[in-house]
């Protein structure tokens, strides 16, 4: 038996990506792959990648070419600002080489017009010019250029540039596909169970009191009949933050919404903030447990939106603690802006989830159930976001969670 046998019989697999190969060291039969080096990672990323070069002269757009071509890229040339940004359109390359001074479109032109295509916008772009002054790089740099290369250019360096370009650029993509896989998991798994779980829980009690043979008394009709308004209260809410979220989405797209509701004010903030938390503390039979400590104040945000912004950190404070847990909210004010801090002495977040905020995403779910699709905490950073405020959620010590709202203040 060689060596490649008994290490299947041991459960192992072999490195799945266009490995080397040794021979079995026992048998001297069987090739036994094993793992790429990173120099091989970065060859086969080379030799799969398309790449466009935008260069008005002929000379250095051939020998840009031929030096790809060596490399095993597939490249396609443009020789001016127009011609490379309607090659782009149509190859969708995996990285774009461009001169500045070109005629037609200019380098800059074309950077800024590819950076406005939402199918081009993430593409690395790369500046290649004879003008190499501080000025110059400092302005492909603020424009957002992943890097800058003089002519005369060095091969090598050139090369490796492209190459760690391409390799991060790699890297984004498996990341943004890991999020997109997590997010259509959430969804897949938190939708249908808070649709269903409340609309079984309404059917099943209901078809109680619809069978003629099920007698109850009174107290066990009023029992059914909460258990019925329990579970379609928790339909209507978990529905009416969808739609809020939703609505949220559409809204910081929409300048004129947005010119609009960024004039609108919060008068007697500190009253509303004292109304929602004492709300959410009553909902959960908890109002000894919290302690305010308020400051008056006057916010640049829309009374609507500060509502929904509390109701979803009140909620998270008090769904992630325990019975006679303090959780306490004291309003600082600064000269331009008013900071808002809720702590509790719950479950808290670690470093993982704190990075994992977003949409249909729940935390702790493996310690204690919930319900919600996970809407709260995103919906309160978009909307804090969109009224040119910060959120930031840290650790509270010894245990729980400290999240500060930071909002502009009316002069």
């Amino acid at each position: 038996m060689g060596f490649t046998d008994r290490v299947r019989m041991r459960g192992l697999t072999p490195f799945p990506v266009r490995p080397h190969f040794l021979f079995d060291p026992i048998s001297c039969s069987t090739p036994f792959p094993v793992p790429a080096k990173p120099k091989m990672l970065k060859t086969i990323i080379m030799n799969e990648s398309k790449i466009l070069v935008i260069e008005d002269t002929e000379s250095i757009r051939n020998e840009l070419r031929d030096i790809f071509v060596f490399e095993g890229m597939h490249v396609i040339t443009a020789k001016n600002g127009q011609e490379g940004i309607d090659k782009a359109k149509e190859y969708l390359p995996d990285l774009i080489l461009c001169d500045i001074m070109m005629p037609i479109k200019n380098g800059y032109e074309v950077f800024d017009e590819m950076k406005m295509n939402s199918d081009l916008m993430f593409i690395p772009f790369l500046f290649i010019t004879a003008k190499a002054t501080v000025e110059n790089i400092r302005e492909g740099m603020i424009m957002g250029a992943d890097d800058y290369i003089t002519k005369p250019f060095n091969v090598d360096l050139l090369i490796k540039s492209i190459e760690s370009r391409l390799l991060k650029e790699v890297k984004r993509k498996q990341s943004e596909k890991g999020r997109i896989e997590t997010l259509q998991y959430n969804i897949s798994s938190a939708i249908p169970h808070e649709l269903l779980t409340p609309l079984n829980g309404i059917l099943g009690l209901s078809s109680l009191i619809k069978d003629p043979n099920f007698e109850v008394d009174e107290t066990e009709a009023r029992d059914l009949a909460s258990g019925i308004f329990d579970s379609g209260n928790r339909l209507l809410n978990t529905l009416k933050k969808f739609i809020t979220y939703t609505e949220i989405e559409l809204l910081i797209n929409n300048k004129e919404s947005a010119t609009l509701l960024n004039q609108k004010i919060t008068c007697m903030s500190e009253h509303e903030l004292s109304e929602q938390m004492r709300v959410i503390a009553r909902i959960f039979n908890r109002e000894s447990d919290l302690d305010l400590n308020l400051k008056s104040f006057k916010a640049k945000i829309s009374a609507y939106h500060f509502k929904i912004i509390m109701e979803n950190i009140a909620d998270n404070a008090f769904k992630f603690s325990r019975d006679m847990d303090k959780v306490k909210v004291v309003v600082e004010l600064e000269d331009s802006h008013v900071d808002i801090t809720i702590t509790d002495n719950g479950l808290g977040f670690n470093d993982v989830t704190l990075k994992e905020i977003g949409a249909f995403t729940q935390f702790k779910r493996s310690r204690m159930e919930q319900q919600g699709l996970g809407l709260g905490l995103i919906t309160s950073q978009k909307l804090v976001d969109f009224y040119n405020g910060k959120l930031n959620i840290s650790k509270n010590s010894p245990r729980g969670s400290c999240v500060r709202i930071s909002l502009l203040l009316v002069k």
